[in-house]
């Protein structure tokens, strides 16, 4: 499906991790924003109607993973993972079982209902107000969508602290291939990139972090 009314969303501009961050006050977010939240869940929806549909199930996806943890200390390395159902009939992407379980690799697949969307997804297609912030008991979620050469989007975990004041505690982004990036050969809805940083403990420099990146490399 493809969204042509929703605009480019060009001026929601790069948005980086900091140890430093702050809290953004809690309302709905952008026109911009919700042009690139729209994008995205139909981008996810086809991804899902494909990946269950079509010849994808058993087939290989190759991606690339890259650590640094709080010594500095970098790991790169192949992942060469096989698209799956797990046993909730979500899809995956395996890795091998001769994997290294010490090594990080996000296997989900994300999808409009199925990952960290869904309820936005949900929204977006019964034309609800979406709000930047999810409350979790402690925890404050914040979401901002934004366009660096792909659409994506940023989730931010803030822990609420003994003063009753919130800090930032980690963080995740994903890069989405939406309509108006798709071409012949490539995979709409796509998590072309996915990276997470977590603010390291108090015997490091306060303003040290790790950081784990993967990227999609072929099929």
């Amino acid at each position: 499906m493809i969204i042509s009314s929703c605009g480019g969303g060009n001026s929601v501009g790069k948005k980086t991790f900091s140890v430093d961050a702050l809290l953004s006050t809690e309302g709905p977010i952008s026109t911009d924003e919700r042009n690139i939240a729209t994008r995205i869940c139909y981008a996810y929806q086809s991804k899902s109607k494909n990946y269950r549909s079509s010849g994808f199930i058993g087939t290989s996806f190759i991606f690339s993973g890259k650590t640094t943890d709080c010594q500095n200390n970098i790991t790169n390395y192949p992942i060469n993972s096989t698209l799956k159902y797990d046993f909730n009939n979500d899809l995956i992407y395996a890795p091998p079982g001769n994997f290294d379980p010490n090594l990080r690799f996000n296997k989900k697949v994300q999808t409009d209902t199925s990952g960290y969307l869904s309820q936005l997804c949900s929204k977006i297609y019964n034309g609800e107000v979406i709000s930047n912030t999810i409350n979790q008991q402690n925890v404050k979620v914040q979401i901002s969508f934004l366009r660096e050469g792909l659409d994506g989007f940023l989730l931010q975990y803030f822990n609420r602290q003994a003063d009753s004041t919130y800090k930032i505690d980690s963080a995740e982004k994903l890069k989405v291939r939406t309509q108006i990036d798709y071409t012949t050969g490539q995979i709409l809805g796509m998590d072309e990139f996915y990276s997470a940083q977590k603010v390291c403990g108090s015997q490091f420099d306060k303003n040290k972090f790790s950081e784990f990146e993967q990227n999609f490399i072929s099929r």
